[in-house]
């Protein structure tokens, strides 16, 4: 039987690893989200602006979905709106890519000068990790301009 806590565990910290490896984020796994509810699963490791609220989920092929459970995505949602960040949540299953929800208004907003489209839609995106760190880029420069 897969332990789910270790199997969690060490998606969390392979998620960890690609956000520093491709944009030199450091991120460690917040542990109080176990005992404490609306905590996402990935916080910065130093004091830096760092808008996203991260959620981890990974589920057994077996289960015949193709997209995110609705409770991952309410998780996310509730965990970003109670510290006022954006809902990032990215999810697998077995042997399967990544993919990578957002709110569609994050994403389009990335790319949009005046920054004012308010579409509370999320946008499943299968993606290469690659993908989702260009927005995120885009958000952090956009925020370091304001």
């Amino acid at each position: 039987m897969i332990d789910q806590r270790a199997k969690g565990s060490r998606n969390e910290m392979i998620v960890r690893d690609l956000y520093f490896d491709d944009m030199g984020a450091p991120l460690k796994r917040e542990l109080q989200q176990v005992r404490t509810g609306q905590l996402g699963d990935l916080v910065p490791d130093g004091d830096f602006d760092w808008p996203f609220t991260i959620e981890v989920k990974s589920r057994s092929a077996k289960m015949l979905n193709v997209v995110h459970s609705p409770d991952w995505w309410r998780q996310t949602t509730q965990a970003a709106e109670a510290a006022g960040n954006k809902p990032v949540l990215w999810y697998k299953f077995d042997r399967r890519e990544w993919r990578v929800v957002m709110l569609l208004q994050d994403v389009v907003n990335a790319f949009n000068e005046d920054h004012t489209l308010t579409l509370q839609r999320a946008a499943t995106l299968t993606m290469s990790p690659f993908t989702h760190f260009y927005i995120a880029r885009e958000i952090l420069a956009q925020r370091a301009a304001e």
